[in-house]
C-alpha cells in the first residue's frame, strides 16, 4: 500500500483534462461490475458538468500526488432543507454532501491514501459549513467503499434499489381472498397518517436517522392534498394505493413520478422515467401475510400506463424486513448511502 503524501487543492484549469480521464475510468468500471449504472459521460458532457461546479460558491477539490498528478476529484456542497420537508424523517436541516466524487481504482496502490486525504478535506469543509450531518454514495457493487468509509464515522444509512419495468410486466399476479386495493381517498387521511407514523417508528431500530415531527407528518398531510385536489403524477402529485381487508384500511403505499434528465445531479440513474415507491406501509398486525407483495403488485399495474424505465426505492439494508422484502420481489440494489450525524444534531426523537 503506497503511503506517499497526498495534496488537496482547489481545481484549476490545468487539472480538467486529469479529472475528465479519470471521471470516465471511474464510470466505466462501475458500468462494467453493473450494467444498469449509466455508463460514462462524454467529455464535452464533463466540462460542462465541471463548469457548473466551478460557478458555486464552493471550491472544487483535487487529490495530487507526489509528481502532481490528479488522483481523485470531488466538489463539497450543502444540501439544505426547509423546516416543512419531509425528508427531516431521514436528514437534518443543513447536510454536507459531494458532487461527482471521483477517486481512484481500488486496485491501485494509493487508493486508501488518496481517498483518506480527500475525506479529510471535505470534512473540513463540512465543518466549516456548520452541517447537521454528512453524506457520502457509492455504487453497491463496489464494496471496498463501504468499510473504509465505515472507519470514518460513517454509518449505512440505505440503499437505492432498481426494478426493470420489462420485469415488472411479467410478474404473475396473485389472488389474495378477503382483500381489496384501491386509490385512497379524503376519508382515508387519519388512517394513513397512523400507517405512516407506524413505518417511520418501524425503521427506528435500524436506522438512527429516523426521526419524526408534525411537521414532517403535515409534510405527508401536504402530499395527500394534492391528490386530493385531482392532481396528476406528471405534476408533483402523489398516487397512494391502500389495502382495504373486510372494509378497514390495513396498509398503504406512496408513490411517485421521478423524471431523470440529462445532466441532472444526482445522477443515480440513465435518463428516463421511473416510478418511486416512496412509502409502503403494513398495519404491524397485519404484515406477514401477503399484503405487501399485494401492494407492490398493485403498484405496478397502475404504473404500467406511465411507460415506465424502471422502478426504484430507497430501504434500510440492515432492516431484517425490509431487506429480504424487497429481494424476493426482484428489486436489486443500485447505490448506497452513507450519512454521519454530528451528536449536537441527533438528539431527535422518533414519534410526535
Amino acid at each position: 500500500m503506497n503511503r506517499s503524501p497526498i495534496t488537496i487543492k482547489p481545481m484549476s484549469t490545468k487539472h480538467i483534462p486529469e479529472v475528465i480521464a479519470l471521471n470516465q475510468a471511474q464510470a466505466q468500471r462501475f458500468h462494467a461490475l453493473d450494467y444498469r449504472l449509466t455508463p460514462a459521460s462524454s467529455y464535452e458532457r464533463i466540462v460542462t458538468l465541471l463548469a457548473q461546479h466551478c460557478q458555486n460558491a464552493a471550491t472544487s477539490l483535487v487529490a495530487l500526488d507526489t509528481a502532481g498528478r490528479v488522483r481523485a476529484y470531488a466538489h463539497p456542497a450543502l444540501w439544505e432543507l426547509e423546516s416543512y420537508d419531509s425528508l427531516l424523517a431521514f436528514f437534518t436541516e443543513r447536510n454536507g454532501i459531494t458532487h461527482s466524487l471521483t477517486l481512484p481504482d481500488p486496485d491501485d496502490d494509493d487508493v486508501l491514501a488518496v481517498t483518506e486525504a480527500l475525506f479529510s478535506a471535505l470534512s473540513t469543509f463540512w465543518q466549516a459549513q456548520r452541517t447537521g450531518s454528512d453524506m457520502l454514495r457509492w455504487p453497491a457493487c463496489e464494496s471496498w467503499f463501504e468499510a473504509l468509509v465505515l472507519g470514518q464515522g460513517f454509518i449505512l444509512d440505505s440503499a437505492l434499489a432498481y426494478h426493470p419495468a420489462r420485469a415488472a410486466a411479467l410478474v404473475e399476479p396473485r389472488a389474495y381472498p378477503g382483500l381489496h386495493v384501491r386509490l385512497s381517498q379524503p376519508q382515508d387521511e387519519e388512517v394513513l397518517v397512523k400507517l405512516f407514523e407506524e413505518e417511520l417508528q418501524a425503521h427506528q431500530p435500524f436506522t438512527p436517522f429516523v426521526r419524526c415531527s408534525p411537521a414532517i407528518i403535515q409534510a405527508f398531510r401536504d402530499r395527500l392534498a394534492l391528490q386530493w385536489a385531482g392532481k396528476r403524477l406528471e405534476a408533483g402529485a402523489p398516487l397512494v394505493l391502500v389495502v382495504e381487508r373486510n372494509g378497514e384500511l390495513v396498509a398503504m403505499a406512496e408513490n411517485e413520478l421521478y423524471i431523470w434528465e440529462d445532466g441532472e445531479e444526482p445522477d443515480f440513474m440513465p435518463c428516463g422515467r421511473y416510478g418511486h415507491i416512496n412509502n409502503l406501509g403494513v398495519r404491524k398486525d397485519q404484515r406477514g401475510q401477503g399484503i405487501g407483495r399485494l401492494l407492490v403488485q398493485a403498484i405496478f399495474t397502475s404504473l404500467a400506463p406511465f411507460k415506465l424505465d424502471g422502478y426504484i426505492l430507497w430501504f434500510n439494508p440492515a432492516n431484517p424486513l425490509s431487506n429480504p422484502f424487497w429481494q424476493r420481489l426482484g428489486f436489486r440494489q443500485l447505490w448506497r448511502t452513507y450519512q454521519r450525524p454530528h451528536a449536537e444534531a441527533s438528539q431527535g426523537t422518533i414519534g410526535v
